[in-house]
């Protein structure tokens, strides 16, 4: 079950008090307790369901700057100090840590906004319900489904050896559908996940891949090139990891990153994207709410990393920021793109595209550069050939080999649509002038 504030934190104080008395000299406790309801299906019926409950308990431990840490899943008094010793010898054979920053102390947290008590407790009747509603409409378009139902609870406490004590609670749920048409040759994938289960949709979850899965069936060729392109919010989000991924100060400033700059310096304050676009964190987002604390603790606030195509900041943890001295950032702890003017929709970018392609989501993608974010990868479940303003034919999938820089750049972004919560993300549909494909996959 999940722990309420107490019991989470008496643990944290029982174990840090069994560090002490060890010979610890700092130390951080983190407590994380979970509950998570599933439900599988396949081949349009449901095939497994299940709950399960979890405890994980960390201790952190520094002895000389030299650290230890040791986890368990049992709150047990003798295990708790077990778990506290272990930490310790560890620490006491180990280097010195060169990194190490004093655990913090006391500080004030906003309140936790992204919990819901009903999908910590999800209704199952109601959970069938909705998941037969969802295969109906799969046997009713003669196509196979498969996807995955969850809903997850989860609390997260810590305690420092200096007087940092915080507790967070938060709530997830999540649909996936994948289908597929009866002669193997259309496919189609949706997912959507909110932190409260009533407003995840299902019924449109369903539509949208169902809908992909018939309208993709029996696709033809076309040579690879660049072309003009449509990103569904999916495939946006299948490539803007590995862009917020780089936004890391430290390795900018050691020149590993692609926001290294000339002579030691860093990117920022440079025009790097379209003048439209902004990306940001803010842990009060209404829909994308996020911990009121960084993963070190620093109280969480709304941060700028692009601002109207300029690169605004980059993140500095504890360690990077005492070396720079300069405060570490408050986040991210979320990231939500959006355009600077009023959002265009799908159907208006695919009425205004001459020739092109529109893309539902992307797979298999690794980066190979990181100093341009260079990606590769694979279209996947669903790509059609857009012609004259209108949707001609589905088109066999593709490879791609594409920069993200490039495909943010000023020169290539013609429009951006209204984010979409993709958790931890909320991106928009993007409209591109170009996207580089290397060949044809016999991929489905």
């Amino acid at each position: 079950m999940m722990l309420t504030r107490d019991e989470s934190l008496a643990i944290c104080d029982t174990v840090l008090a069994h560090a002490r008395a060890a010979g610890a000299e700092d130390a951080a406790v983190s407590v994380q307790s979970s509950v998570e309801s599933h439900a599988r299906f396949a081949d349009n019926r449901v095939t497994t369901s299940g709950r399960a409950e979890d405890l994980g308990i960390t201790a952190t431990v520094w002895v000389g700057r030299r650290r230890g840490a040791a986890t368990g899943n049992d709150s047990d008094p003798d295990a708790l100090k077990q778990l506290a010793h272990e930490a310790v010898q560890i620490a006491r054979v180990s280097p010195v840590h060169r990194e190490y920053v004093p655990t913090l102390g006391p500080l004030t947290y906003a309140e936790d906004r992204g919990f819901a008590a009903a999908t910590a407790d999800p209704d199952l009747a109601a959970r069938a319900t909705a998941l037969e509603a969802v295969l109906a409409a799969c046997r009713a378009e003669k196509v196979t489904g498969a996807g995955f139902h969850s809903t997850n609870a989860s609390a997260t406490a810590v305690a420092t050896a200096n007087g940092n004590r915080r507790y967070f609670r938060s709530t997830d749920a999540g649909l996936s559908i994948t289908a597929r048409s009866a002669d193997g040759t259309g496919s189609g994938y949706y997912a959507g996940d909110h932190f409260d289960l009533a407003r995840l949709d299902a019924r449109h979850i369903a539509e949208q891949a169902v809908g992909k899965a018939v309208r993709s069936r029996t696709p033809k060729p076309i040579e690879p090139g660049v072309y003009p392109v449509i990103l569904e919010p999916q495939a946006v989000a299948d490539l803007i990891g590995f862009l917020t991924n780089s936004l890391d100060a430290r390795t900018a400033d050691e020149g590993r990153s692609a926001f290294s700059g000339k002579d030691g310096k860093t990117r920022v304050g440079e025009a790097i994207f379209n003048e439209r676009l902004n990306l940001y964190s803010d842990p009060m987002h209404a829909e994308l709410p996020a911990a009121p604390s960084t993963a070190e603790g620093i109280p969480a606030a709304r941060l700028s990393l692009i601002k109207g195509g300029v690169l605004d900041n980059l993140e500095y943890s504890r360690f990077w920021a005492q070396e720079k001295k300069r405060d570490a950032t408050p986040g991210p702890v979320n990231y939500i793109m959006e355009s600077t003017q009023p959002p265009a929709s799908l159907d208006d970018m695919i009425k205004g595209m001459a020739r092109g392609l529109v893309i539902s989501r992307f797979w298999y993608v690794r980066q190979i550069d990181p100093r341009t974010i260079m990606l590769t990868g694979l279209t996947r479940d669903g790509l059609w050939w857009v012609e004259k303003g209108r949707i001609q034919y589905p088109v066999r999938n593709l490879r791609f080999n594409q920069s993200v820089l490039a495909m943010l750049a000023p020169w290539n972004v013609e429009a951006i649509g209204a984010p979409e919560r993709r958790s931890p993300l909320m991106v928009p549909a993007l409209k591109l002038s170009g996207f580089a494909f290397t060949s044809i996959s016999d991929a489905i």
